[in-house]
């Protein structure tokens, strides 16, 4: 992602929450309401844990709980990782893939939740920032296709490709050759 923008901007601000002593039976409602895959458990307004659909398959379904019986605070996942308003998308990426995870909770500097940015959120705007790419060297008159794109060596994208030993790369790179 070139335009690396901060999740704040991307963010889900409606977050579904609930508490840690809340059935997941009704929790699992209250996440069909809102049509998301995860529920964040607060404990005094804080965010303290995560229930995902992973969860109850991994931890109620394949044990054959029942969800009426089972307190949130018995699968969440915990402990929370989270991250700030001004965190790149890129960085968020990074965490994600890092921990394994699809979902990140967004906390202000006090730790209250302020939303969330999923998986989906980010591929979105990377799809979205790769049209816009597609359609500026379409529409863009005299630009040559072939000396814009990814550099081959540090995948920096540039207008400004150099053909060196069979690959595509920056001048930043081809300085190094030198």
């Amino acid at each position: 992602m070139e335009a690396d923008l901060p999740v704040k901007e991307i963010m889900t601000r409606e977050v579904c929450v609930e508490f840690k002593d809340t059935s997941l039976l009704n929790a699992s409602r209250k996440m069909i309401k809102y049509g998301v895959g995860s529920i964040v458990v607060v404990e005094n307004g804080k965010p303290v844990g995560i229930v995902t659909e992973k969860d109850l398959i991994e931890k109620v379904i394949s044990r054959n709980k029942i969800p009426s019986e089972v307190k949130l605070k018995d699968i969440m996942s915990y402990p929370l990782i989270t991250i700030t308003p001004s965190t790149s998308l890129m960085e968020a990426a990074r965490i994600m893939l890092k921990k394994g995870i699809r979902r990140l909770p967004v906390v202000d500097g006090m730790g209250n939740l302020v939303g969330i940015v999923t998986d989906n959120d980010i591929l979105r705007v990377s799809i979205d920032i790769g049209e816009l790419t597609r359609l500026i060297i379409e529409n863009s008159v005299g630009y040559s296709e072939e000396l814009y794109g990814k550099c081959e060596k540090c995948g920096k994208f540039t207008d400004k490709l150099i053909e060196h030993n069979g690959l595509r790369i920056c001048e930043d790179c081809f300085e190094s050759y030198e």
